[in-house]
């Protein structure tokens, strides 16, 4: 089975990359309330990622009430591809080890993804959201490999 990506060509306004912000904070959080268990340091982050996503669904909820705007056919179906896809991966890879790689991983394409689309848009207002988001996601790698240490499978960010 190919792991379907988060594609930046899908963002096509604030309100489509808000809600692959959400699908990434949900999966992320998901992911490391099955590891607290096995990871006990990996908490403060779990409650930081949780702000987050409160933060970005209120923003969400306000655009959609004001704007009248939902996230378009296009990021909606690349994230319903991605969430079969993770629901099929937790019945094959559910030790805490793999977990653990899979959060990593996820962390790292989240920040490579917002990276894609800062390079990509042309959208002023996308490429200061994916900036912020992407500064998230570069925190959210360094506390899990400050955590962690060598168990965080993120990518080596400092070479």
């Amino acid at each position: 089975m190919v792991e379907p990506k988060l594609d930046p060509e899908v963002i096509h306004t604030e309100i489509d990359l808000l809600a692959a912000a959400i699908h990434i904070d949900r999966y992320v959080i998901d992911a490391m309330d099955r590891l607290e268990e096995d990871f006990a340091q990996i908490h403060s982050l779990t409650m930081q990622t949780f702000k987050q996503l409160s933060k970005n669904k209120h923003v969400l909820n306000d655009k959609v009430l004001n704007d009248e705007i939902t996230p378009g056919e296009d990021v909606n179906c690349n994230l319903e591809k991605i969430t079969l896809y993770n629901v099929q991966m937790e019945k094959i890879a559910n030790s805490p080890k793999a977990r653990l790689q899979r959060l990593c991983a996820c962390c790292d394409r989240s920040f490579a993804f917002y990276g894609d689309i800062i390079k990509s848009t042309g959208d002023e207002t996308i490429k200061l959201a994916a900036q912020d988001l992407a500064s998230t996601a570069l925190d959210r790698i360094g506390i899990l490999r400050q955590a962690l240490g060598s168990e965080c499978g993120c990518d080596n960010l400092d070479s």
